[in-house]
């Protein structure tokens, strides 16, 4: 496990030695201790223990009432992001379920116009308070997802570093899975991509569910780095040193994940690995359910080419891939592609199937159609 700095949890600790009293205090420094000797010995060479080992037991103060913490921190450096955060602690003290998630998304937006490390550090106080309802840190969590920026993200990864109660590790691996379908300004944002590549490159993260919950994020947002990296995990000239196991995890999370790409931006790594991908095999695969996948003119356009020339032996790729697609640009370009234009009709085929689709749903809402006029 790469040892990130945690200036946010070493905060947090001193922060709960003055809201817990000593003996909680204690408790917290044992647990920081723990965690950072662990990464000590990652950094030797030792492998990390596992999160969900036995020994973790779910812990029955989650279920306790909310603990209104007091702490005494910094003036914030967003005054509308703590004002938003003190609206947003009241609701979730008293436990206001419909309130509190309005107010949270209130908070992520102006997180969002400037991040603010104090807020953060709240934030992070009621995570791993273990008096605080495990309802009020899905709100906070999903706060962080729905935030969606480089310093949300990280929170969110020093969150899977710790070791925690199972389900509070749940809902953390859930959030990095889907911080990327968040499109807020109404884009993908492949500025979180780097940090989500570096911890897939990490040789000692093997954990399956952390692989997988990257894997997804990585693929929502769809940069065109981060997607090649997927492609490369199932790649039959994948060179990586990790173990088999971590491997295997990593093929599986990959391959499951490249179909929910969304980003038209990925359409040349998956071109790439459309051409260069032996056919039959799981890249390849991938590359042309991704293609599909993307639903766009230009993604679509790859795939007619590619059909145009393909060998006999892709006929049933295309067949899988070819009908994912129901973008109405893109159905227009199959009805554009005259029938010749195939070296083998039967790779065309799927192809020329739904451009004859579309025709027919055109003609069967278009009176004049239905009354001879030769659609163009």
């Amino acid at each position: 496990m790469t040892v990130r700095p945690l200036p946010l949890i070493a905060c947090l600790i001193l922060t709960l030695m003055v809201s817990l009293g000593s003996r909680q205090a204690y408790q917290a420094i044992s647990q920081f201790g723990a965690n950072r000797a662990t990464a000590d010995k990652t950094q030797s060479g030792h492998p990390p223990r596992h999160k969900h080992a036995s020994h973790l037991r779910q812990s029955a103060v989650d279920q306790a009432p909310s603990t209104e913490l007091h702490i005494s921190l910094p003036p914030a450096n967003n005054p509308t992001a703590l004002n938003d955060w003190q609206q947003l602690e009241t609701a979730l003290s008293r436990q206001e379920r419909q309130q509190a998630p309005i107010l949270a998304a209130q908070l992520a937006e102006s997180l969002r116009q400037q991040p603010d490390p104090d807020v953060y550090l709240r934030i992070s106080t009621h995570v791993l308070h273990p008096n605080e309802p495990l309802a009020n840190k899905a709100i906070l969590l999903d706060l962080l997802t729905d935030t969606a920026t480089p310093e949300a993200l990280n929170q969110l990864l020093d969150f899977a570093d710790l070791e925690l109660d199972p389900s509070l590790s749940v809902l953390v691996l859930q959030s990095i899975a889907r911080i990327g379908d968040n499109r807020w300004g109404g884009q993908f944002h492949e500025e979180l991509s780097p940090t989500l590549e570096a911890a897939w490159d990490n040789p000692m993260r093997n954990d399956v569910e952390f692989l997988a919950a990257l894997a997804k994020a990585i693929a929502s947002i769809g940069a065109p780095k981060g997607v090649a990296q997927l492609l490369q995990t199932v790649s039959t000239t994948n060179t990586s040193q990790d173990s088999e196991a971590t491997r295997r995890a990593k093929q599986e999370g990959a391959f499951s994940a490249i179909p929910q790409i969304r980003n038209p931006a990925a359409a040349a790594a998956l071109a790439k690995g459309l051409e260069q991908e032996p056919i039959g095999s799981a890249a390849f695969d991938a590359s042309g359910r991704g293609l599909a996948s993307i639903n766009s003119p230009n993604a679509t356009q790859i795939l007619i080419d590619y059909a145009k020339d393909a060998p006999i032996e892709s006929s049933q790729n295309l067949a899988a891939w070819v009908p994912q697609i129901n973008d109405e640009d893109s159905l227009k370009q199959f009805a554009a592609t005259p029938e010749n234009a195939f070296k083998n009709p039967e790779v065309g085929a799927p192809i020329q199937h739904a451009a004859d689709k579309y025709r027919d749903n055109i003609a069967a809402t278009n009176p004049v159609i239905q009354h001879g006029a030769k659609l163009k």
